[in-house]
Formats: C-alpha cells, sequence, structure tokens
C-alpha cells in the first residue's frame, strides 16, 4: 500500500464531511451520527441488557436501515435528484417505522400480538418493503426477490403442485405478521436477534482493524511469506486473502478489496490473467472457511445448531489446512511448471519483514490474540468482539499519540481513528443485517409452510437410505441455492432443508452443517454464476469461463473435504481418538498432494502422463474408506514421488557433469 493509499485510507470521518456539496455533507454528517448512535446502543445493550429482545431487534434493523440508506445517498450525484429523494423519504421512512414499534412495542406482544390493527399491518408491510429495497441496492435484487416470491408461495400454497409444494396457504394478516410485527419473526426474528447480539460487534472489530491499519498489515505478512517461494506475488494472494476473509463477511468484497493489489502483481510475473484471477478468487473463499472467524460462519453455525463456538473452530482448523495447503502447493507447481521464480524479485524483497511489520503493528497482533484467547475460554461471542474492539482502538489511540509525542495533531488523529473504526464497523455491520434481516423473512416462509421439511424427506426418499446418494443430492442442492448469494445467505437456507436430511441419516450435527456450509461457501466460484471469480476475471481482464473454471480446481480439496466430514469424520475431531484423528489428516494432506502432483503433471520433475493418471487414482483412492484400498494407494504415491525424485537427482548430476 502506497503512502498516498494509507493517507487516504487513514482519512478522518470529519474531513470527509467538509466536502463542498451541502447535500453530501447531510448525508454523511447523519450517517457519522447514526454510526455512533447504533454503536453506543449496541455497546450500552451489551454491557446492561436494559431493552428487551424485541426491542433491541428493532432498533438493530431500525439504523442498519437508516445507514444503508444515508450511505446510498453519500454515492449518489446531486443532478440525481429524483433518487436522492427517494432515499431520504425511505431513510425518514426507516425513522418513523422505528419509532412506531418501539412506542407500541408492549401492546404489540401483550395485547395485539393476536389480532393486529390496520396501523401495525401497515407499519409491517411498509418495513418490509423499505428492507427490501435496500437489500437489491446493496446486494443485488436476487435475495429480496427470492423473499417476495417466498411470501407469493405462502400466500398462494393451495394452489401450487406436487405434495412437497402445496400447503394450505396462509392468511394475509398471519402473512404479514410473519415477516416483522406482531409476531417479531421474519425481519425481527432470531436471525436478526443474532446479528445484533453476535454479527454487528464483529462486524466492529473487522471495522476497527481496517480503520486502524490491519488490511496494510496483512498484505505485509502475504508479502514476508511470498518473497520466500517461487509463485512469489501468487502465494501473497493466497496468504492475504485468507488472512482477511477471516474477518471479512463478503467473499466478493475480499476479492475486490485484496485482489485490486495482488492479481496485477500475479499478471507482472507472467501467471495468466485466468490463474491469477482464479488464486484470488479461491483464496478469499477460503478466508470464509478459516477460523477463529470463518466469515462470520462459526457463529452463524452456533446460532442455527447449538454446538459451542469451540467446538466449530477446532472442527474446522485441519480442514481449512488442507484446503491451503493444497492452494499453495498448487501456485508453486505452477511457478515451477512455467519456470517461475520470484524469489529474486527486487518488489518482494524491498518490503518489510514480517517481523518488523508486526512489531510496527504489535497492538493489532495482540488485539487479536486477545479475541481469541476470550473466546477459546468460553466468553459469549458478542462480549468477546466487543472488549477486542475497545482494546485495539485504545491501544491504537496511545499508539498514534505517544509517536506523535502527544501533539495537537496526534490527538486529533487518534480521535479520528477511533471514531473511523466505529464508523468502518457500523457500515459493514448495517450491510450484513440488511441483508439477513431479508433471509430471515425467507426462512420464516420456508419454515411455517413446511416446505423446508418436505423438501428434505424428498431428499431422503430420492437417496433411498444411502447416505452417499444422500451427500450427492444435498450438494447439488447446495451449490443451486448458493449461486450469487453472499456467505451467510447461502448457508441460512441451505442449512435448513439439506443439514436435516443428513441428520436423519446418523450424520453428527455439526458436520452435517459444516457439510452444507462449504458447498454453499463454494458457490462463490462455481459456474455458471461464480460470483467470486467473476469480479477476479474482471480485475485481471480475463475470459470469465476460464477464470471460473480454473478456480473450481484451485478449490477441489473445497468440494471432497465435505465427504469426508460424513466418511471419516475423524478429520473434524468427531471420532476416534488423537491418533485416529492425525492419521486421518496426513491421509488427506497426501491425498491433495497427489491431486496436485496429477493435475499439475510435476513433482519434482515432470512426470509422464501415465504417471498422473495413476497418481489421480491413488489420490482418491487414499480417500476410500477401506484399510487395503489406502494402503495400496499410499504405497503408490510414495513410489512414484521417490522415482521422480531420482531423475530430479540425476537430471541434475547429467547437468553438473555437462557442465565440467
Amino acid at each position: 500500500m502506497s503512502d498516498q493509499q494509507e493517507a487516504s485510507f487513514r482519512k478522518s470521518v470529519f474531513a470527509i464531511a467538509a466536502a463542498d456539496n451541502s447535500q453530501s455533507f447531510s448525508a454523511t454528517f447523519l450517517l457519522l451520527i447514526a454510526a455512533v448512535a447504533m454503536v453506543s446502543i449496541h455497546i450500552y445493550q451489551l454491557l446492561n441488557f436494559s431493552l428487551t429482545s424485541g426491542e433491541f431487534r428493532n432498533l438493530h434493523l431500525a439504523f442498519a436501515v437508516i445507514i444503508g440508506f444515508l450511505a446510498m445517498l453519500e454515492g449518489v450525484s446531486p443532478e440525481k435528484k429524483t433518487r436522492r429523494g427517494v432515499f431520504w423519504a425511505l431513510a425518514i421512512l426507516a425513522v418513523l417505522l422505528a419509532i412506531y414499534i418501539h412506542v407500541e412495542y408492549r401492546a404489540l406482544t401483550e395485547v395485539r400480538s393476536f389480532a393486529p390493527s390496520s396501523s401495525d399491518l401497515t407499519v409491517a408491510v411498509l418495513l418490509l418493503a423499505t428492507t427490501l429495497i435496500l437489500s437489491g441496492f446493496q446486494w443485488g435484487w436476487t435475495i429480496p426477490t427470492m423473499a417476495v416470491i417466498g411470501l407469493a408461495y405462502g400466500y398462494w400454497g393451495e394452489y401450487m403442485p406436487g405434495d412437497i409444494f402445496f400447503h394450505a396457504g396462509i392468511a394475509p394478516t398471519r402473512l404479514i405478521g410473519y415477516t416483522s410485527i406482531p409476531y417479531f419473526q421474519g425481519l425481527l426474528g432470531g436471525l436478526t436477534s443474532l446479528s445484533a447480539n453476535t454479527i454487528f460487534l464483529f462486524m466492529m472489530f473487522g471495522g476497527a482493524l481496517k480503520a486502524t491499519g490491519a488490511i496494510d498489515f496483512i498484505v505485509r505478512i502475504g508479502f514476508s511469506v511470498g518473497r520466500r517461494s517461487k509463485a512469489g506475488p501468487a502465494l501473497v494472494a493466497v496468504v492475504s486473502s485468507g488472512l482477511m476473509g477471516t474477518v471479512s463477511g463478503s467473499t466478493v468484497a475480499n476479492v475486490a478489496s485484496t485482489g485490486a493489489l495482488t492479481i496485477p502483481l500475479m499478471k507482472r510475473y507472467g501467471f495468466k490473467p485466468e490463474f491469477a484471477g482464479a488464486v484470488e478468487a479461491v483464496s478469499s473463499t477460503g478466508g470464509q472457511l478459516m477460523p477463529p472467524v470463518m466469515g462470520l460462519a462459526a457463529f452463524l453455525i452456533v446460532g442455527m445448531t447449538g454446538v459451542s463456538y469451540n467446538s466449530v473452530m477446532v472442527a474446522a482448523i485441519a480442514p481449512a489446512f488442507i484446503y491451503y495447503a493444497f492452494l499453495m502447493l498448487a501456485v508453486h507447481l505452477r511457478a515451477s511448471n512455467m519456470g517461475l521464480d520470484a524469489r529474486t524479485s527486487p518488489e518482494l524483497e524491498q518490503t518489510t519483514s514480517l517481523k518488523e511489520a508486526a512489531l510496527q503493528q504489535w497492538h493489532l497482533v495482540v488485539a487479536i490474540a486477545v479475541l481469541v484467547y476470550l473466546l477459546v475460554t468460553g466468553i459469549p461471542a458478542g462480549t468477546s468482539a466487543l472488549a477486542a474492539v475497545l482494546l485495539l482502538l485504545g491501544l491504537d489511540a496511545v499508539v498514534t499519540a505517544v509517536r506523535g509525542r502527544a501533539s495537537k495533531s496526534a490527538l486529533i488523529e487518534a480521535g479520528s481513528r477511533i471514531l473511523n473504526g466505529f464508523v468502518e464497523g457500523a457500515r459493514a455491520g448495517a450491510m450484513v443485517a440488511t441483508v439477513i434481516a431479508v433471509i430471515g423473512v425467507l426462512i420464516e416462509v420456508l419454515t411455517v409452510t413446511g416446505f423446508a421439511q418436505k423438501l428434505s424427506f424428498a431428499m431422503l426418499d430420492l437417496s433411498d437410505g444411502s447416505l452417499f446418494t444422500l451427500s450427492i443430492v444435498v450438494a447439488a442442492s447446495c451449490l443451486v441455492f448458493g449461486l450469487g448469494l453472499p456467505t451467510s445467505a447461502a448457508y441460512f437456507i441451505v442449512a435448513l432443508f439439506g443439514a436435516p436430511a443428513l441428520i436423519e441419516l446418523g450424520v453428527p450435527l455439526l458436520a452435517a452443517h459444516l457439510f452444507v456450509f462449504y458447498f454453499a461457501n463454494l458457490s462463490a466460484v462455481t459456474p455458471p454464476v461464480a460470483v467470486a471469480a467473476l469480479v477476479g476475471a474482471n480485475i485481471a481482464k480475463a475470459s470469465f469461463w476460464g477464470t471460473s473454471f480454473s478456480a473450481v480446481r484451485l478449490a477441489l480439496p473445497g468440494f471432497l473435504l465435505p465427504f469426508l466430514f460424513l466418511f471419516e469424520p475423524e478429520i473434524l475431531g468427531l471420532s476416534g481418538g488423537l491418533g485416529d484423528q492425525i492419521l486421518a489428516i496426513i491421509q488427506v494432506l497426501i491425498a491433495t498432494a497427489a491431486l496436485n502432483f496429477a493435475l499439475e503433471g510435476r513433482i519434482f520433475e515432470r512426470v509422464t502422463f501415465i504417471e498422473r493418471v495413476i497418481l489421480a487414482v491413488a489420490a482418491l483412492g487414499l480417500l476410500y474408506w477401506n484399510p487395503w484400498v489406502e494402503v495400496v494407494s499410499l504405497s503408490v504415491i510414495l513410489a512414484i514421488a521417490f522415482w521422480n525424485w531420482i531423475q530430479k537427482k540425476r537430471a541434475h548430476s547429467d547437468l553438473e557433469n555437462g557442465a565440467a
């Protein structure tokens, strides 16, 4: 990151608000006020629990919608007066709706819970429309459209064909009630509660990291690792994007942010544009699988299953390690095949070392370490995130002031960085809150109508009791339902029908949810939509189809590992002893390495076509749940690798003798 970029990145909200245009100033100033108010309310509620759950959910969604429209106003030019007028009207409407629900809360829950008034229904419809519109502008119109189709299905269910789709239909008053008030479901349901109590605090932590220079630090870590590898810039992308993905709730946003740096760098060093875009897309996608945060998925899984956070994190460690080990080996082999060697690159050698970067940004390291420690020791996730946010911003303010010798400008910068941390976190948390609320409407309808349960039963009937057949059906369904959706949305939807079907055939609860989560997440690199690959291809100026197919090849372990969750749960630590679990991990690492060798046609030196075929078959055999097949497969892989090593030694010896 250049000095100019860093200075721009650290620019105070006050400086932004000093824009010449008064309308932009108004939106930015109100956004600042709303962000600080939203953060303050969440901190106050977490420390005191003075608001009821319904009241807190209402305020959480209200501030999310208000901040969302104010942020939209910032990006609209003054010439587009009609659009600006609509956004202002919707922001004001959101305020009025929140006030109504807050004032009428007691009456809604105690008096009119089963007999809502016409005013209640009007407020519910307006709240739904406002949230759907904002979600469409922020995330695209796929999710709002699905929610509207779900509501239409809930109303006209009696006209639907077939046993799966048919239901008695839901009366309009009851259907509207399920969207928000007076039942406090849908937009104001359990998912919004999870967003308010946990996810928002972690988005605050992500905003604080961004405002205090974490992106620069993460990229430096990537450069420190990458300059020691032939694959250089590709390894920079793998490491930095993976680390960014752990605190980012969006794969696409991760590709867009880190990819703007890593993809051009990979192209300059000789990697093809399609491969460069695919590396960034797969690395960013994998960040959602990486503990401790897993792109917020860890807490979504906790909320859906009731399994402890520690159990989710421990189970996810080995698969994430295998995923990135495969990717690192893949880029190394590709660089070797292309004759590239970035270890002598002046651009990589001049970067700050990992030790120097850690010393410069020690407060970031401390805050992240404290967060992980609190989570592991059983402190509630929201409380842990809040403590990490306050610690990070406090330490950053002290460091900034000390480095500036406590001058007036240094104190102002320290204060502005704290304020920027709050604003960045509130904006990111508001965006996630909006889409989760809309998903809550869809999930509520699918649950109330019984569609999710009937779809699970249909999958069971189709599989005829075979877990392998069912896993194929569920995997395909997850990829389809997850196309074009953000990670959180994709997981929620597929967990509703896919996980129960697997659990019915005896799959452990956590293994079932990790299975559907992996496939929902990997839909981001799966054609024909492949949104992560699409963004990567646009940055690389490459073919979309070439990029997406390269991404599928690089993400291959992500498609294979979930099946091991079902048939060899030792890899998740859900069965067997420690020795069995370690053996299973080593076995999968060798198998994925063999797949890499087969796909790239190289181990230490080039391998023949026949050897590639044998390696591919042996790799799959090593994953087969038969001990004898596994032993034979391992022997074949080791024999080919040893023979390839001997060939390399001979070639090196012949080269030296020829030179002599």
